[in-house]
């Protein structure tokens, strides 16, 4: 007898949450083992049911979907990741890859598609979509491959676009003053960031400020 797939869902809408569980339930026949609305939820879950596969949103509150993938790769290295959104940008994208998913899927895209997704990726078939081949033929061209952001470097990317002063991110994060403003001047390098606004727009690239209105 085959063994089912397990998986864990983590994605803040409840809804969202709910439906696709039970269709995966009900149409691929998985074991949904969990679902959490949060990503430090989310990786307990994980590290408590061992998944074979793991669905992550992009875009949460508090942890960043990429922050979820770094820590769930390096807690599992074998695990099937994911990412799941409804922002679209070669930055997010090759971010994702980067950091360890095997698929990038939008949340524009139909319920059936997501399905055929998930099914080819837990019969082992992870070829890549023409979206994701361009963002990360992009993303060569550009060298942005070279640009591969640290889980620590994200952390203090999504403070910042919470528009928390200097000091207070320090404090969050252990850091000293002298150097967590270091750290960003280092960050705005890496990045190509001009000034503290490019940053903020990366930041929103990144799916790290995707609850604000930043004006491009």
């Amino acid at each position: 007898m085959k063994k089912k797939c397990k998986i864990v869902i983590i994605d803040d809408h409840p809804v969202f949450l709910s439906v696709l569980g039970e269709l995966l339930k009900q149409q691929l026949g998985f074991l949904v083992v969990g679902l959490s609305r949060s990503g430090e939820e989310g990786l307990e879950i994980c590290g408590r049911t061992k998944p074979d596969l793991v669905l992550v949103d992009m875009m949460m509150p508090g942890m960043s979907g990429l922050e979820v993938i770094k820590f769930l790769r390096k807690q599992d290295p074998d695990v099937l990741l994911l990412a799941i959104s409804g922002l679209i940008t070669k930055e997010l994208i090759c971010s994702a890859f980067m950091a360890g998913v095997s698929g990038y899927f939008s949340k524009s895209r139909s319920t059936e598609e997501l399905l055929d997704k998930l099914r080819a990726m837990s019969e082992g078939d992870t070829e890549m979509t023409l979206e994701e081949a361009e963002a990360l033929r992009w993303a060569v061209r550009e060298r942005r491959l070279r640009s591969d952001i640290s889980m620590k470097d994200l952390q203090l990317l999504r403070l910042y676009s919470d528009d928390l002063p200097i000091k207070e991110i320090a404090q969050r994060t252990g850091r000293t003053v002298s150097s967590t403003y270091k750290a960003f001047r280092r960050i705005r390098q890496q990045l190509d960031a001009k000034t503290d606004w490019d940053l903020r727009l990366i930041a929103r690239r990144f799916g790290l400020a995707a609850y604000k209105e930043i004006p491009e």
